[in-house]
C-alpha cells in the first residue's frame, strides 16, 4: 500500500526525554527559557523538510490541556502543513479547536464521537478495529487523500507504535541543552522492549549542526 513519507520531528533533552515528569507539559522548558530555542527550531523544520501535514497523538494533546503552559513569545507556525492530523483511536477528545484539523480514528469507535465530529464538521477517517488503529492502513487513505510527507511529533506511544511497525523514513531530532533523567518520564520512543538487536532500527546521518541557543539537530534517514 502507498503511504505518505513519515518524518519523526521532535526534541528532546540530552538523554531523550520529551518532558520533565510524566503527564507534564513540555511547553515548561520553553516558557521558562531554557530549552535552547529547540520548541520553535523544530517547527520551523516542518517547512525545511517539506512536511505538508502535521501528526500527533491524543495523549500529548491530553497532556497539554490538562497542564496547560501560556508562552510570552508564540512558537512559529508551519506554514506549508495543509492539516493537524491527531490519531485518537479511543475517541477521547471533546474538540473545541477545529480548524485544519483531520481526526484519525477506529472503524468501530463509538457512534457519539463520531457524531460530534460530524456535528462540528470535524473531517476524519477511520481504520481499523478492535484496541488500535490500523497504522498502515490509515497512511494509505492519508495518501489517498492526497498528503505525501508527514511530520510526526508525537508523544513516546505513537511514535513507538510507528516505529516498531517500521512506518518511519527520517528522524529530525533537536536535542535541547538540557538533561532531564527519570525511569518513568516519557521519551522520544515509548514501546514494547526489543527481544533482539533485529528489532533496532538502523539510521544513515543526513545533517548535524548547531541551532539555536545550545542545541543541535541530527537529521536521519531510517535504513
Amino acid at each position: 500500500m502507498n503511504k505518505p513519507e513519515i518524518i519523526l520531528n521532535v526534541f528532546s533533552s540530552i538523554d531523550g526525554k520529551i518532558t520533565t515528569a510524566p503527564n507534564r507539559n513540555v511547553m515548561e522548558w520553553t516558557a521558562a527559557g531554557i530549552d535552547g530555542e529547540a520548541n520553535d527550531v523544530t517547527h520551523r523544520l516542518y517547512d525545511e523538510l517539506d512536511c505538508d501535514g502535521l501528526v500527533s497523538g491524543s495523549e500529548s494533546l491530553i497532556v497539554w490541556g490538562n497542564d496547560w503552559v501560556e508562552l510570552e513569545k508564540s512558537i512559529y507556525e508551519p506554514g506549508k502543513s495543509k492539516a493537524y492530523i491527531v490519531f485518537d483511536g479511543k475517541g477521547r477528545i471533546d474538540w473545541s479547536q477545529t480548524e485544519g484539523l483531520l481526526v484519525v480514528t477506529r472503524e468501530d469507535v463509538s457512534g457519539d464521537y463520531i457524531e460530534q465530529l460530524e456535528s462540528k464538521r470535524i473531517s476524519y477517517l477511520q481504520a481499523g478495529r478492535g484496541d488500535y488503529i490500523d497504522l498502515p492502513l490509515a497512511l494509505h487513505k492519508l495518501y489517498d487523500s492526497g498528503f505525501r510527507r508527514l511530520g510526526l511529533s508525537g508523544g513516546g506511544g505513537i511514535n513507538g507504535a510507528f516505529l516498531r511497525q517500521g512506518l518511519i523514513d527520517e528522524v529530525s531530532l533537536v536535542i535541547a541543552p538540557l538533561a532531564i533523567g527519570g525511569t518513568a518520564t516519557p521519551s522520544i520512543f515509548d514501546s514494547p522492549d526489543l527481544t533482539d538487536l533485529g528489532g533496532a532500527a538502523r539510521l544513515e546521518l543526513k545533517t548535524m549542526k548547531a541551532v539555536g541557543e545550545g542545541s543541535v539537530w541530527l537529521h536521519y534517514k531510517v535504513k
